[in-house]
Order: structure tokens, then C-alpha cells, then sequence
């Protein structure tokens, strides 16, 4: 009985200072009201344009060709998704305006296409082969032999995929 008179009052006054923290700090957080939901058209773009081959042909002169040529593309890649997303706008009475976010489309980790290097991403030089023969032997038999040389091989074209996102409003 002695005990509970002591606990008592001190448990009082702790949960009146904790009440006197929680008052002096600004009560509870806020609620905030929940965002409106978003109004966005997501379009995807696409354009291809010619890589101009550099006269020395390395890994890292391809590499910048390459490069330039993307850099090019990415402007009508872009038109083209503003094309589709005012397609997609009349469809959904929404109206395309500024451009919130842009993204590449490239190839998932593992996998590359040849867009983005012929011997593996970013390797545009390595072994080539050129072709495969039959030869003669002396002796009168026949052996297939396949010929490689080492080179750097520029693409003709390279393509640029884009994933657009556009702030919409309502028509």
C-alpha cells in the first residue's frame, strides 16, 4: 500500500510532463491532405540518324561519332513523342504541356544491342570475320578454314528511343 501511494503520484506527473513536451514541441503532425492525382501523359519517341565515320577509326572516335549522332536524333525523338502524346490527349480529353521528365530507353542489364556497340556495350573494335573457305590439302583432302581480322566497324545509323513524360490539364 505504501508502494502505490509513491507510484501514483509519480506517474501523474510524468504523463503531465510528457502532455507539457508534446504542447511546447506543437501538438501532433500535421495531416496533410492528400495530393491531387497527377495529370500526365507518358509518350515514347523514336528517330534514327546517320553516324558520320570518322577517318581514324578507333574505340573512342567511333564512341564520339556515335554519341553525335544520338545527340542529333534526340530533338525528333522528342517531336515524336509530342505527336503521340497529343494523340493520346484527344483520346483522354487531357491536354500534352511542358515536359516534366525525359528517359532513354536502353537495353536491361545483360543485354545490349547494336546500337550501343558491336562487340559488347561501348566496344565498336574487336575480331571480325571475314569469311570461311574450303581448302585443298596435297594430299587430296578438303578443310574448311574461317578467316578473322581485327577492326573497328562504324554503324551506318543509330536509333534513339525515348520515354517522354508531359504535364497534361484537363480539356
Amino acid at each position: 500500500m505504501r508502494h502505490a501511494k509513491l507510484v501514483l503520484p509519480a506517474a501523474a506527473a510524468l504523463a503531465a510532463g510528457a502532455a507539457g513536451v508534446a504542447l511546447a514541441s506543437g501538438g501532433p503532425p500535421p495531416v496533410t491532405p492528400p495530393d491531387p492525382p497527377p495529370y500526365t501523359i507518358v509518350a515514347t519517341g523514336g528517330a534514327e540518324r546517320t553516324v558520320h565515320a570518322p577517318s581514324r577509326r578507333t574505340n573512342a572516335t567511333i564512341d564520339r561519332a556515335v554519341r553525335a549522332a544520338r545527340a542529333r536524333g534526340m530533338p525528333a525523338a522528342i517531336a515524336a513523342a509530342r505527336g503521340e502524346a497529343r494523340t493520346l490527349g484527344d483520346a483522354s480529353r487531357l491536354v500534352p504541356g511542358a515536359v516534366v521528365a525525359v528517359r532513354r530507353d536502353v537495353s536491361p542489364p545483360g543485354w545490349w544491342s547494336g546500337d550501343e556497340g558491336r562487340f559488347g556495350p561501348g566496344k565498336w573494335c574487336g575480331r571480325i570475320f571475314v569469311g570461311r573457305r574450303t581448302v585443298r590439302r596435297a594430299d587430296g583432302t578438303t578443310r574448311r578454314v574461317s578467316r578473322y581480322r581485327d577492326g573497328c566497324q562504324t554503324p551506318k545509323d543509330v536509333s534513339v528511343r525515348l520515354t517522354v513524360t508531359f504535364a497534361a490539364t484537363p480539356r
